[in-house]
């Protein structure tokens, strides 16, 4: 498996549209990698159960969520206290140990033969001392990101700032995201 060069990376997201919904590629582009930026920050209150059963699970339940303006759609169809809309640059506060899901702004359409790493910037956990619990992106997957953040400190971050970044890397193969047997979050599902 080999991670896609900057310059690879700029070829497949300008002619395959591997991501959208960027702001400015010449900001956001590493050299190994692509910032991503954050469209909202989803409060939670409390959390949900994992089950076996999928049927079984029971969602966390959910305060109020800062989505910044032009993406609304990511929070569509959770059940939130309340959805502000704020401009981009709004700064949001975040309390100490407190959970939240977080929202890319930036969306991937994934081919067959990659998969994707997502790691945390750096400033965001040297600034604000937040961090940023991932997961590995699945070959074939396509939607928005979704994570869990939490600050040690009350902190405040700024509604469409870079705070993850995202690295491909090719597969030798193919593989078939939509042929396993759970797929629930494909599109960006947050829930």
């Amino acid at each position: 498996m080999t991670n896609l060069s900057k310059d690879v990376l700029r070829k497949e997201i300008l002619d395959c549209k591997l991501v959208e919904n960027y702001e400015d590629l010449d900001v956001q582009l590493t050299a190994n990698g692509i910032d991503f930026r954050l469209a909202a920050i989803i409060e939670v209150k409390e959390a949900g159960e994992l089950r076996i059963n999928k049927a079984d699970c029971r969602m966390p339940v959910l305060g109020v969520a800062h989505v910044m303006e032009g993406f609304e759609d990511v929070v569509s169809g959770l059940e939130l206290e309340d959805t502000v809309v704020e401009p981009a640059g709004a700064q949001v506060k975040l309390e100490r140990l407190k959970p939240y899901l977080v929202v890319s702004c930036e969306k991937v359409n994934t081919k067959e033969n990659l998969n994707f790493k997502i790691e945390c910037r750096s400033s965001l956990f040297r600034i604000t001392q937040s961090v940023l619990e991932t997961a590995f992106g699945e070959a074939g997957y396509r939607g928005g990101l979704t994570f869990l953040m939490f600050s040690l400190l009350d902190t405040k971050v700024d509604l469409g700032v870079r705070f993850a970044q995202v690295v491909f890397t090719e597969l030798t193969g193919s593989a078939h995201y939509e042929e396993q047997k759970e797929s629930s979050y494909q599109d960006g599902k947050v829930l």
